[in-house]
């Protein structure tokens, strides 16, 4: 039997049969006139077994179609079909018919009846298929892709008319389309009809798949350059052409538009006739999917709807293509007018060295041989932007003006050569008559016009020169310290083939960022909060806070601790000090931030955020699980406000809030949200990374283990281990965390063995990686002490308690979480070696609920009550001891606490 792949222009049907009625374009289900509430994966089961009724679909029939050949862990099937049947009632039910390793039947009569139709939303396009919902013109060839969007070039048989469409596959797109959409309006309607902007003639919003309709406006100006017509260009042409393109940007600026994403794949190019009448070329700027919108209120003023803007643009966001971002916003900063200037300035110097793809690397100079046009490409990419060109029209002014500016240059330089000479003249004329030194006076005015006048030329020319060093010295760090670093640039052939990992090409540019930007505080600064944020991307904490620290101090000194900039970096130093369990600090640097942010803390913007994150933080880092997933709240709320794209920091505050609902007894809403994570619907790995899926398999296997569901749960904690040992190393911090759940589930599962070997491993890691006072290092040698009490070894476990509840103390605090924890392993063991009134005194003082907060596996507080039972029948051997001790491993059980962890219980009443 072939798969059932439904065509791209798929009816819609409603299906009923015996008391249940599905509907799939609405996509509800009802039993006996009731809906029912049912996961995504049933309810497209469902629908595939009613398109087949009576007939076997095959297992991997509906692997394909439901899951769509994504990776699936075992029985996700059989769960499914289980989760359907139950929704449907044990008589319809009933209906599925389970064939043993075939597949699934759906036994009849089906009705159906039409209520729609909708178009697939993955595309299936091909050159000459019509475009959907265009059906007069043909698709010809697709011209680009990336996730979820694609782009194609269309004609019309009978008119010939050409069209550019950008399809979006699904929603994730649909934003960026609709931004799009919102700023070709603004610009049509404040400035007209303009042949350099892309015209835009139509969209579609309303059904998948959502496209635009533009104009045709050409080859790109990088494949126009390929086919030879750059080169065949003088550079007066050249910069003509680029004058063209520098117009529409500076059109778009005028009525608050900035573009973002200037390079070469944006501008088109086609063939037009001059004002003469002769042949010519005309450029048209288009793509403003990535726009910023500077004056919101110029929308409202012509009545446009703001499509795709669901904020007034108030946040950082450096989206773009790599080789034309400015500095700035390569460290962070929020785009301006003069990020548009920097690129424009890379585009004017690769079409002067006719290389539309040469980055400016060191020694750009010496490609460019008209003095004038280095000293503008300089201007326009300066490194910091407070000393580069101000506007896309200043740089059009300079470059309109290079006849007047170099005859000055020359008159500038004939004043010079003229006074060089009057001055060695007026050497040579000393000691001669008399009746000269008045031409003398005459000259040495002159002279003194002439060097006034050169100085300021000189002084032009120095600034230039300045402008020129700090652009090379951005360049050279971008180029040498870090693509060089990797492999590239000007790398060695012996590094490239070390093939680095990227914690030493951080470290190896680290080491030169001081000296590239000396005098350059806010680049430095920038960019050291950008390596900040690398090395806390791989866990590298005690080396991400020392730059974010600097950072802070130079963003401090060059615009004031109220600034933006500085505010964010105290957020994200605090939070690297939580981590390394530096509360205390980390505390003082949240209330320093806070208090500099002021009203912006109860704002719809990026400060009011990272504070949010910065705090959940620290919360989550201190145990403390509720305050932690309030914070998380909040901020997933302003993520969605500000950043309704961004997968990677969406990503991020699931799984915190994840790891807060294991810690709060919630573990099937966890496993929920990291399924959902693991889908690959929106965190795809080229979306969130390979380390953030690997969270999400953690953050799994912890909840499947917090509902004793241990062999599902291992394979998840296995490969989160492998994948974090690639990505990251075998001492990272999220590597011994995953180990250390590696070897928890493998108690669970009865390998204690195993367990103790690879919790000795875990502890082995962590002292290399924070050595014995860190509180990560503590809970570990806790954790070990915990196994080894398990395997016998007794005493062994009493040093490493002993040492762990004394170390977290100092770290920690007498009353933390992770203090009570370690003397509940204390008590534990001392129970059992008969230390009776030292085991109930440890205990004494022990909160449930801030035990609970150590760990996601359920009912430490009943654990709490049986480990006293215990202890007390112990010594005691009295009835009412062991009725205390019975009644405690019930409520053990009702709570759902492991089977293993319920065993020695239950062995003490055995045993007496």
């Amino acid at each position: 039997m072939e798969a059932k792949v439904p065509r791209r222009d798929t009816p819609l049907y409603r299906y009923r049969f015996g008391a249940v009625e599905f509907d799939e374009a609405r996509q509800t289900l009802s039993v006996d006139g009731e809906l029912v509430e049912l996961e995504q994966r049933p309810l497209q089961l469902l629908a595939e077994l009613l398109r087949h009724p009576d007939e076997v679909v095959t297992r991997e029939e509906l692997l394909d179609s439901v899951w769509a050949g994504r990776p699936t862990v075992d029985n996700v099937l059989a769960n499914a079909v289980t989760k359907l049947r139950k929704a449907l009632g044990e008589v319809e039910g009933a209906r599925i018919i389970t064939l043993p390793r075939i597949g699934y039947r759906l036994i009849g009569p089906v009705e159906r009846s039409t209520v729609g139709r909708q178009l697939k939303t993955q595309l299936a396009l091909a050159p000459g298929a019509p475009v959907p919902g265009r059906d007069g013109f043909r698709l010809e060839a697709l011209l680009g892709s990336s996730s979820g969007a694609e782009v194609w070039r269309a004609h019309h048989p009978k008119s010939g008319e050409s069209r550019i469409y950008k399809f979006s596959r699904d929603g994730e797109r649909l934003a960026a389309l609709k931004r799009e959409a919102t700023l070709a309006r603004l610009l049509r309607e404040a400035l007209g009809a303009r042949d350099d902007l892309i015209r835009l003639l139509d969209w579609n919003f309303e059904s998948p798949p959502f496209f635009l309709e533009c104009e045709d406006g050409g080859s790109d100006l990088a494949a126009w350059a390929a086919q030879g017509h750059l080169a065949a260009l003088d550079v007066e042409a050249r910069i003509a052409l680029f004058l063209a393109i520098a117009e529409a940007v500076a059109a778009a600026h005028s009525v608050g538009v900035l573009h973002k994403d200037l390079k070469p794949a944006n501008v088109l190019i086609a063939r037009h006739p001059s004002a003469t009448g002769e042949p010519g070329w005309q450029p048209k700027l288009g793509d403003f999917g990535s726009g910023r919108l500077l004056e919101p209120e110029r929308l409202e003023a012509l009545g446009i709807t703001r499509l795709g803007f669901t904020v007034a643009d108030a946040a950082t966001d450096a989206s773009g293509t790599p080789l034309y971002l400015a500095p700035e916003l390569i460290a962070g900063r929020s785009p301006t007018v003069q990020s548009d200037v920097y690129a424009l300035g890379l585009i004017l110097y690769q079409l002067l060295v006719g290389d539309l793809k040469r980055p400016m690397a060191t020694g750009w100079e010496q490609d460019i041989a008209d003095p004038l046009a280095r000293t503008d490409i300089a201007a326009a990419t300066a490194g910091q932007p407070q000393q580069r060109l101000e506007t896309v029209a200043a740089l059009i002014q300079r470059l309109r003006d290079r006849d007047r500016r170099r005859e000055t240059a020359d008159r500038l330089h004939d004043a010079e050569t003229r006074a060089a000479l009057a001055e060695r003249r007026l050497e040579r004329s000393h000691g001669r008559r008399p009746w000269m030194l008045a031409a003398a006076a005459v000259l040495v005015l002159g002279l003194a016009v002439s060097l006034w006048q050169a100085r300021r030329a000189s002084l032009a020319r120095d600034e230039a020169h300045r402008q020129a060093a700090l652009a090379e010295a951005s360049n050279r760090f971008l180029t040498d310290d870090l693509l060089g670093a990797a492999g590239a640039g000007g790398a060695t052939t012996a590094w490239y083939q070390r093939n680095p990992p990227l914690r030493e090409v951080i470290d190896r540019a680290a080491e030169r960022l001081g000296s590239r930007f000396e005098g350059a505080p806010l680049v430095e600064a920038g960019l050291r909060r950008t390596l900040g944020r690398a090395y806390r991307a791989l866990g590298n904490y005690d080396l991400a806070e020392p730059q974010l620290a600097r950072a802070l101090t130079l963003f401090d000194a060059a615009l004031g601790p109220l600034s933006d900039e500085a505010v964010l970096t105290g957020y994200e130093r605090a939070l690297s000090l939580s981590f390394l369990s530096r509360f205390d600090e980390a505390r003082d640097q949240l209330a320093r931030s806070d208090a500099a942010a002021g009203a912006r803390l109860l704002a719809v913007g990026d400060v009011a955020l990272r504070a949010q994150l910065a705090h959940g933080t620290w919360h989550y880092q201190k145990i403390e699980p509720e305050a932690a997933l309030a914070r998380y709240r909040n901020a997933q709320r302003l993520n969605q406000l500000l950043y309704p794209d961004d997968a990677a920091t969406a990503a991020h505050i699931d799984g915190s809030i994840a790891g807060c609902l294991l810690r709060l007894q919630r573990p099937r809403e966890a496993e929920l949200i990291a399924r959902e994570m693991l889908s690959g619907e929106r965190y795809s790995e080229a979306n969130v990374g390979g380390a953030v899926l690997a969270s999400a398999r953690l953050n799994l296997a912890n909840a499947l283990r917090a509902q004793n569901r241990v062999g599902e749960a291992i394979p998840y904690a296995q490969a989160a281990v492998g994948s974090f040992e690639q990505l990251e190393g075998p001492d990272a911090q999220r590597t011994i965390n995953a180990l250390s759940s590696l070897g928890r589930l493998q108690s669970m599962a009865g390998d204690s063995s195993a367990a103790l070997t690879v919790q000795r491993e875990v502890l082995a890691r962590s002292l290399r990686r924070w050595g014995a006072k860190n509180q990560y290092t503590l809970v570990e040698r806790m954790n070990l002490g915990f196994l080894e009490a398990e395997q016998g070894q007794r005493d062994a476990a009493l040093i490493d308690l002993r040492a762990a509840e004394a170390g977290l103390v100092e770290t920690s605090g007498a009353q933390s979480a992770l203090v009570q924890a370690a003397r509940f392993g204390l008590a534990d063991l001392a129970g059992d070696l008969g230390r009776y009134s030292e085991a109930l005194q440890a205990l004494a003082g022990i909160d449930a609920k801030a035990l609970q907060a150590t760990t996601s596996d359920p009912g430490r507080a009943e654990l709490l009550t049986a480990l006293k039972a215990r202890i007390v029948h112990q010594r005691d051997h009295s009835p009412a001891s062991r009725q205390a001790l019975d009644q405690a491993i019930t409520a053990m059980n009702k709570a759902g606490v492991a089977a293993s962890d319920i065993e020695p219980f239950q062995a003490v009443l055995v045993g007496q």
